[in-house]
Formats: structure tokens, C-alpha cells, sequence
């Protein structure tokens, strides 16, 4: 009997391990700044205090904390990251790069920014940018969460998301700009500018209220939602994940080439439409070729069927008679010779004028391909390539600002 037993546990512990194995996973990471509600957020959604404050930022193993939660259909993975802080006293490039490193490699399936609507960072939208512009973000796997109507001084000293000893530099830093935080016409500007920053994400709001019932309540809500409708169906192309430098010459070279091509087809239909016009002549005029090279043929004929078949034959004074032509038989000839220059010399003509038409063929193809090579030359064509390269000086804007602070990172960590 124990051992039957024994058996059926083996057996249940076994089918336990292979339905684990084979449910899916889905994989999370939350990305915010020191201070957002990061750590509470992911808390929250294991429902758990697993989360603790920021780690030391010595190295990727020690700041990025991956939590496993086994839900019914799937097995969610939560990693919390590293805030980014003040740029004067952190170099948040090595963040930024380290979380698309990390998108990658572990294949996040979908991202969260945890956004606080009353304290900002001087830096902070550039962040938000550089997230934009080198994660293909959507409403399936991205979520934009922002926190507002919380008090300053309570949230920064929030004890899940910075460690004791640096809570009250924290906090005083948090605090650096009261009216920008205070300014509701600031505030709304700044959620105008999140909207239109992820227009493809799905934006939330949730109070980080004193009153831990109703952000407890709002959690529950918002946990359900991510936990049934977003993240069974979450899923990020990993091959669009780029680095900022990369992008930002992919999407030059597209716009130059949008903007080629807009200007090329036109002088290309034109170019074609000509082409084609010469190309039917030339046709045309190998068709008339032949029917001249038919006509000499046909004409050969005749001349040779009377050559060898003469109308007359006279007595030559011996047992043989000669044969000759009749005067009828010489005219007609002569008239078939005359007949023949004529089609040989219009072949000749037809053949200097289909050499002057490949002759303008070529030409025609020079210009076409000279008049290429000015079309970045084009007044119209800068416009083109400006309107279109907008974006794209937002992008270099956004990828010059953290190469300077990183170049002034590196310098401090050279004079220390």
C-alpha cells in the first residue's frame, strides 16, 4: 500500500513539473526613475513585499530583480530595474543601455513605465524619448502607468524604493523644482507630452494616495486587467529592439531613400514614357526592314527568273541557237534594279536613323541618370528630407544629450 502510494506521488509531482514546464511564460520588466512606484507596482502585482530598495549599480545581477509568480494558464516574470536618478549624480545611459540588453536577451515580452506625475527629473523626458525611440512599443505590450495627486515629501520617502541612507538626499532632491511639481498647468502639459510621446502604449492612471485602501483597490483593478487581457497576449519583436545610433541611421537612410524615390518616379515616368516612345520607333522601324529586305529578296527573284529565262533565240550560223532577252525582258530588269537601290537605300536611310535613336536612347538614359545624381541638389528635395528627418533630429537631440553627460561621467571618473 505505501508503495502504491509512494507511486501516486511521483506521478502527481511529475505532472506537476511537466504542466509547469509546459505553460507559457510571459516576461515583464518595469523601467521608471527612482521615486515613480516602481518597486511598489511590482509588489503589487506578485503581491508580495519581494521588492525591496534600489540595489547597488555595481553590476547588472545586483540591480536587476527578477521575481517568478505561477499563474493558472501562465508563469509570470517580473523584473524590477534601476531608477534612473538626478544626471548629476548618476550616468543613466549605462541604465538605459543595460535594460535594452536586457529586452533582448531575455526575450520581455512587455514593458512598463512607471511615470510620477508630480515629481520629474531634469532628464526625465529625454529618458522617456530614448525608451520611445529604441523599444517598438504598442498597446499589446506596453503599459505607461503615471501616479498623481501625491504628496512630494510622502512618496519620495516611500521606504520599497530608496534605501534609508540615501532618503533624505533623495528627498530634498525630489523637491528641487516645488513649482513645476505644484504647477497643474505643468503637470497637464507634461501628460499632453506622454501622450503624445507613446502614442501606440496603453496609458493608465493610479493614485499613489495617502489612503493605502484606495491604492490598494485601484492596484486590484489595474492588476486584474495587465494579468487577463494584456499580458496572455503580450509580445514585443525582439528584432526591432535597436540601439539608438543604429536607428537613428536606419531611419535616415529610409527617409533619404522616401524622398529619392518621390522625386525619382516622376522624372522616371517621364524618362519611360520617352524610352518607350523611341523603343516603338526603333520597332517600327525593323518591321519596314524587313518588309524592305523581303521586297529586294523578292525582287533578286524576278531579276534571275528573267536572267535565266530569255523570251528569244536567234541562229548563232552553227547547230546551236542562242537565247537573248527581249527589250521588254531589259526594261523590266532595269526597272526591278532601279526598284531594288530604291529599298536598298531606304534600308540605309532606316538604318541611320535607328542608329540616331539608340544614339538618343543612350542619351536619354545619361540624362536620366545625371539628372538622379542632382536630386539631392534639389531645393525641393532638402525640403522632402527635412520634413521627413524631423523625428529624426529628435532622436540625434536625444542621443547627443546622453553621449555629453556620458563623456562628462567618464571625466569625473577620470580627475577621481
Amino acid at each position: 500500500m505505501k508503495k502504491v502510494n509512494s507511486f501516486i506521488i511521483i506521478f502527481l509531482v511529475l505532472l506537476l513539473i511537466r504542466q509547469t514546464l509546459a505553460k507559457t511564460k510571459k516576461k515583464v520588466i518595469v523601467i521608471g526613475h527612482t521615486g515613480s512606484g516602481k518597486s511598489t507596482f511590482c509588489n503589487f502585482l506578485c503581491s508580495s513585499f519581494k521588492f525591496k530598495a534600489e540595489a547597488s549599480s555595481d553590476s547588472v545581477t545586483q540591480i536587476f530583480q527578477t521575481e517568478q509568480l505561477e499563474l493558472k494558464d501562465y508563469t509570470l516574470f517580473v523584473t524590477d530595474t534601476p531608477g534612473f536618478t538626478d544626471p548629476k549624480k548618476q550616468n543613466n545611459w549605462k541604465i538605459l543601455s543595460d535594460i535594452v540588453d536586457f529586452v533582448k536577451k531575455e526575450q520581455v515580452d512587455f514593458v512598463v513605465i512607471v511615470i510620477n506625475y508630480s515629481i520629474r527629473a531634469s532628464n526625465e523626458e529625454y529618458i522617456l524619448k530614448w525608451l520611445r525611440y529604441t523599444l517598438p512599443l504598442n498597446k499589446y505590450n506596453s503599459l505607461i502607468l503615471v501616479n498623481h495627486y501625491r504628496d512630494i515629501q510622502n512618496f519620495c520617502s516611500y521606504g520599497d524604493e530608496v534605501e534609508n541612507d540615501y532618503e533624505d538626499e533623495f528627498a530634498q532632491n525630489c523637491q528641487t523644482d516645488p513649482k513645476l511639481s505644484k504647477s497643474e498647468e505643468n503637470n497637464q502639459n507634461f501628460i499632453n507630452f506622454i501622450k503624445n510621446t507613446f502614442t501606440n502604449s496603453t496609458i493608465e492612471k493610479i493614485n499613489y494616495n495617502i489612503d493605502i485602501n484606495i491604492t490598494t483597490k485601484e492596484f486590484k483593478i489595474l492588476k486584474k486587467k495587465l494579468k487577463q487581457e494584456y499580458f496572455p497576449l503580450a509580445q514585443l519583436d525582439h528584432t526591432k529592439v535597436q540601439d539608438l545610433q543604429d536607428k537613428i541611421i536606419t531611419e535616415l537612410q529610409k527617409n533619404e531613400s522616401f524622398c529619392m524615390n518621390k522625386f525619382k518616379k516622376l522624372e522616371e515616368e517621364k524618362y519611360q514614357r520617352e524610352m518607350a516612345k523611341l523603343e516603338q520607333e526603333v520597332t517600327q522601324l525593323k518591321a519596314e526592314q524587313t518588309n524592305l529586305q523581303n521586297l529586294i529578296n523578292s525582287i533578286d527573284d524576278d531579276i534571275n527568273y528573267i536572267h535565266n529565262n530569255p523570251s528569244r533565240w536567234i541562229d548563232s550560223g552553227d547547230l546551236f541557237k542562242t537565247r537573248y532577252h527581249s527589250t521588254h525582258q531589259i526594261h523590266k530588269m532595269n526597272r526591278l534594279n532601279d526598284d531594288k537601290n530604291d529599298s536598298q537605300n531606304k534600308m540605309l536611310y532606316q538604318q541611320i536613323i535607328q542608329q540616331q535613336i539608340k544614339e538618343n536612347l543612350e542619351k536619354h538614359k545619361e540624362e536620366f541618370e545625371q539628372l538622379v545624381q542632382k536630386i539631392p541638389q534639389l531645393q525641393e528635395f532638402k525640403q522632402c528630407l527635412h520634413s521627413a528627418n524631423e523625428d529624426i533630429q529628435e532622436m540625434i537631440v536625444v542621443k547627443n544629450y546622453f553621449e555629453a553627460r556620458n563623456s562628462l561621467s567618464k571625466q569625473k571618473q577620470y580627475q577621481q
